[in-house]
């Protein structure tokens, strides 16, 4: 009777080690899913900065800033209309 309660427990133990084995390898392979999902997310995102990078320096670039200043009647200032600023003096 002790055998057999020996084996029951050697078996139960060995199929339950199984199972921890089983379950932990599925998530494993839910992990490695989800970071190739968020590796495939990041890319996409890195792509688009890359993409929109270009577009702010096209958008910035000083002859298209030009062109929208006389689009819109701007003119270089005259010596008049400048102004210097002096740095203000640390106090003490």
């Amino acid at each position: 009777m002790k055998r057999i309660w020996m084996i029951f427990i050697a078996s139960l133990s060995a199929f339950l080690l199984g199972l921890g084995l089983v379950w932990v390898n599925i998530e494993l392979v839910d992990i490695s899913y989800d970071i190739e999902k968020l590796q495939n997310s990041l890319k996409k995102e890195e792509e688009l900065n890359s993409k929109l990078k270009v577009e702010k320096m096209n958008l910035m670039s000083s002859s298209r800033l030009r062109d929208k200043a006389s689009e819109f009647g701007l003119k270089p200032p005259k010596a008049n209309q400048i102004r210097k600023l002096n740095k203000p003096r640390e106090r003490r």
